[in-house]
C-alpha cells in the first residue's frame, strides 16, 4: 500500500511541475482510485479501508499537484529577466 502513496504522491508532483492542466490530473485521479479499488477488493480489504484509503490516495494526488505548481511558477517568476534600455543620447548642439 505504501507503494500506492509513494506512486500518487511523485505522479502528482510532476504534474504540477510539468504545468499540466484539469484533464491530465483527473485522468490520473481516475486511474489511482480505479486501481487502488481493484487492487484492495483484491485483497479482500473492508469496504469503509477502501473508501478511506482511495480518498487519502486522491488529496495525496492533488497536494502533491499543488506542491509543484507553486513551486513550478515560482520558479517561472523568478526566470524572468529585466528588460534593460539602451542609454538615452543628448541631442542638444
Amino acid at each position: 500500500m505504501l507503494w500506492l502513496f509513494i506512486t500518487a504522491a511523485g505522479t502528482g508532483a510532476l504534474l504540477g511541475l510539468a504545468l499540466l492542466r484539469v484533464l491530465p490530473v483527473l485522468t490520473a485521479s481516475v486511474a489511482l482510485a480505479l486501481t487502488a479499488v481493484v487492487l484492495m477488493t483484491l485483497g479482500q480489504r473492508p469496504l469503509l479501508e477502501i473508501i478511506v484509503c482511495t480518498f487519502m490516495l486522491l488529496t495525496t494526488l492533488q497536494c502533491s499537484y499543488l506542491v509543484g505548481f507553486i513551486y513550478s511558477s515560482r520558479q517561472m517568476r523568478n526566470t524572468v529577466t529585466e528588460v534593460t534600455y539602451p542609454p538615452a543620447q543628448d541631442n542638444s548642439a
